[in-house]
């Protein structure tokens, strides 16, 4: 999930990553009351730079530095170990993705330019690391994923390939099309495919499990991609550093790319993430914030405490909270996606059972229009419609109700007249968890009976 500019001197500066997020869509986007807390790492100088949530309930993060050679490990609880990997100064731990073993599984990128420093390493929950798996001399892999197929994934920057792992150690390579392309970082889509971002070509890539590449140009030019995630509506989404940007992809191919609120945000890079509350997450490496965005581009933005900390990589945890690294303040933080406040009724909003869940709606005509908010109009407690055109051409019908006796779930119920693209943000105020349903453009909105929404009652 990253990529890195230079490896020089007794630090590597890194240079493609991390995220940043889009413009205010909507009126304001209201803050939810988000709380950071930042844990020193115990190595001094450690540079933590990857995380990634682990099989054991933890979080699981790189140190990559000279010397170091490091795992750490985080309880939710902000319990920190560090488990040393066998001696090579010639590289350090880069990415990490958990495997389909069990097993922790990451990167080792060159911290010279010799040959033979490249390998993929693993490390099980209990931090016992297994020999390195050697990889082709000047590989140069830095970001890693979990297939769908039960291998892990990972970007070949030095042989403009993409790599694959089995989790026994067969290694493939799949050379990508577009030569010195300098693939950044992977992901797992949707769609069974994994998608990758390509740096120097300007480029996102998908690769099926069986190798076959198809490259989609990104409409900025020299934007610079560099962190992907799939995101909570089945598209991908992925940052831009030098266009100072978020840009999204849908499986099928189409673009749409959002400015970035704070200017020149990405020069030292940034991550995002899909995190549990249906939104996306990311770090800005250079405005030392957290910044937060809902699929239909509202954000907020959070300040680290800790000044020029550089947070880098961000990760969903299985605490429900957002979890981050700060390869120049030495720590791990973490941000709460925690309750909302109340629901309050605006022209955009209606606040369905009893208060407790806020439905938002936004529509675009065509893929290159801004998306619109819908306004909305309240009929019963549980029930309203939103117009988008005009107050007398009702687009949306949507419902709330609380089955949660004897069903164990809120349900959520949506018509629409309409085969414009269509998106709506359902969100349960007492647990700030979110559900986003989609029309995409030209297709007849189709009615949704989704009856188990929200789990978590009353």
């Amino acid at each position: 999930m990253l990529y890195l500019q230079t490896l020089r001197g007794r630090r590597p500066l890194v240079t493609a990553l991390r995220l940043a997020l889009v413009p205010l869509l909507f009126a304001a986007a209201r803050a939810r009351a988000q709380t950071i807390t930042e844990y020193p790492v115990p190595t001094t100088a450690s540079v933590p730079f990857d995380i990634t949530a682990g099989p054991d309930g933890n979080l699981w993060f790189t140190e990559f530095t000279t010397g170091i050679r490091t795992i750490g490990r985080i309880t939710p609880d902000g319990a920190i170990t560090e488990f040393p990997l066998p001696p090579n100064p010639a590289n350090g731990p880069f990415g990490i993705a958990a495997g389909s073993d069990g097993n922790l599984w990451f990167t080792l990128s060159p911290l010279s330019d010799a040959p033979g420093n490249s390998a993929i390493g693993r490390i099980t929950p209990a931090g016992v690391a297994a020999a390195d798996i050697p990889l082709p001399d000047g590989s140069v892999p830095l970001g890693i994923a979990a297939g769908p197929d039960g291998n892990l994934w990972f970007v070949l920057s030095g042989t403009n390939a993409i790599g694959r792992i089995t989790t026994s150690g067969v290694v493939t390579q799949f050379p990508i099309p577009t030569a010195a392309s300098s693939p950044a970082a992977i992901a797992a889509g949707a769609d069974g495919n994994l998608w990758f971002t390509e740096l120097d070509a300007n480029k996102i890539g998908r690769i099926t499990t069986s190798g076959v590449i198809t490259e989609f140009p990104i409409p900025t030019a020299g934007s610079q991609p560099a962190e992907i995630t799939a995101g909570p509506d089945g598209a991908i989404w992925f940052n831009e550093l030098a266009a100072n940007q978020i840009g999204r992809i849908t499986t099928a191919g189409a673009f749409t790319e959002f400015p970035v609120p704070t200017p020149n945000a990405f020069p030292e890079g940034g991550e995002i993430v899909a995190g549990p509350d249906g939104n996306l997450w990311f770090t800005e490496n250079s405005a030392n914030k957290i910044g937060r965005m809902t699929t239909s581009g509202a954000v907020t933005e959070f300040a680290v405490p800790t000044a020029n900390s550089g947070p880098s990589a961000i990760a969903k945890g299985p605490d429900g909270n957002i979890w981050f690294t700060e390869e120049l303040g030495n720590k791990i933080g973490r941000i709460t996606t925690g309750p909302l406040g109340p629901c309050a009724p605006d022209g955009h909003t209606l606040c369905l059972s009893s208060g407790r869940f806020s439905v938002t709606a936004s529509f675009r005509v065509a893929s290159t229009d801004t998306a619109t908010p819908a306004t909305a109009v309240p009929l019963t407690g549980d029930s309203g419609y939103f117009w988008f055109f005009g107050p007398n051409n009702v687009e949306l019908v949507v419902k709330v109700l609380n089955a949660c006796a004897p069903f164990g779930s809120y349900w959520f119920f949506a018509a629409g007249l309409t085969d414009v693209e269509v998106e709506i943000t359902v969100t349960d105020r007492h647990t700030g968890a979110s559900k986003i349903y989609r029309n995409e453009a030209g297709t007849p909105f189709a009615p949704i009976q989704d009856t188990s929404a929200f789990s978590t009652c009353p």
